[in-house]
């Protein structure tokens, strides 16, 4: 029993979930009728995971995560995989952390740290509608990669950094290099200012039969500052591929969000510019009412202006309708109810 206890004592396990549901009326794309759906996770997206880590002494542990993603309405698994967002095991010293699995890159925490609103990058907001999926579609920013290292140093003074590498596919002989990750970001925090920079190469064929590896190659900087009663941020990033496409694209946002009564209202706005004369424009409103601390009522309005050349549309409230007819002006509604565990 007492040594029972004291391993008890070293240890941790942390059981956490987010179920979120909402019903949503949008007007996808040109040829498509407005239509009111049940969705998922339009808040954050619904899921339930483990953490825990076990005292090694010395000012050592080993840690783990294990996180799940579900839709609330279907019981459907959100990937293909059974921990599709995310799974590492790893070591933190008094030196920093390194962790090893299926995991985000760093440039994905200089991303998120721009958006202020009161759970950031919900699936109507103009930072993901821009930014999250076509401009960042294969940097390492828009989803988790497998076969991953990360390395984290400990706070200096507010100042944090890590460097991380995925083996991508790990294929052997022809096209080898496919999938392969490496980036840098950096973030500083003192008092109500936050900056972040961040970087990401990703490797990939532009054909089955490409001899050789092309790249995408990513840079974001952001920044938040706290006002008191309104915190804004913002973010800029470049992007651009090596391969005979020359695609490039840039993009911009702002967002705040503004304490009112018991909940917060969430604005963002963003601009995108690709090659090819391609514009778009995203606002997004919304509000977050508090009904607890862990259950939350919630309602956003979000729009998207293309110009002629453009196609973006609301890729993560309707997969099918990542792109829209060029020029068409996408808009949606929601509403729904997020609690947590």
């Amino acid at each position: 029993m007492l040594f029972a206890s004291a391993a008890q004592a070293q240890s941790s396990l942390t059981i956490y979930g987010i179920v979120d549901s909402s019903l949503q009326y949008v007007k996808f794309d040109r040829p498509v009728s407005p239509s009111l759906q049940a969705a998922s996770g339009n808040l954050q997206a619904s899921r339930f995971g483990f953490r825990g880590s076990e005292d090694l002494g010395g000012g050592y542990k080993a840690n783990f995560q294990l996180e799940a993603g579900f839709n609330t309405y279907t019981g459907v698994a959100g990937g293909s995989t059974l921990w599709n967002r995310g799974s590492a095991v790893g070591l933190s010293t008094p030196y920093g952390s390194m962790d090893f699995g299926y995991m985000y890159l760093p440039i994905y925490w200089a991303f998120l740290g721009s958006d202020v609103s009161t759970y950031g990058l919900s699936n109507p907001a103009a930072i993901m509608s821009l930014e999250h999926t076509v401009t960042l579609g294969r940097s390492g920013t828009g989803g988790f990669y497998p076969n991953a290292l990360r390395y984290r140093t400990p706070n200096m003074g507010g100042l944090t950094a890590e460097l991380g590498y995925s083996f991508g596919a790990e294929k052997v002989g022809n096209q080898s290099q496919d999938g392969r990750n490496v980036g840098f970001s950096t973030q500083y925090t003192k008092g109500p200012l936050y900056l972040a920079y961040g970087v990401n190469r990703y490797q990939y064929y532009l054909t089955p039969t490409t001899p050789d590896a092309s790249s995408q190659i990513t840079q974001v900087v952001s920044g938040t500052y706290d006002l008191g009663k309104v915190v804004i941020g913002g973010n800029y990033l470049y992007t651009k591929r090596t391969d005979a496409t020359n695609f490039f694209a840039s993009a911009e946002m702002l967002n705040a969000k503004i304490p009112l009564g018991f909940g917060d209202i969430n604005i963002g706005a963003a601009r995108r510019i690709e090659n090819g004369g391609a514009r778009a424009m995203a606002y997004d409103i919304g509000y977050v009412h508090y009904l607890s601390k862990r259950t939350q009522l919630y309602t956003y309005g979000a729009y998207i202006s293309n110009n002629s050349k453009s196609t973006q549309g609301f890729a993560l409230l309707g997969p099918s309708f990542a792109s829209v007819q060029p020029g068409f002006k996408p808009w949606a509604f929601t509403a729904g109810l997020r609690t947590s565990f």
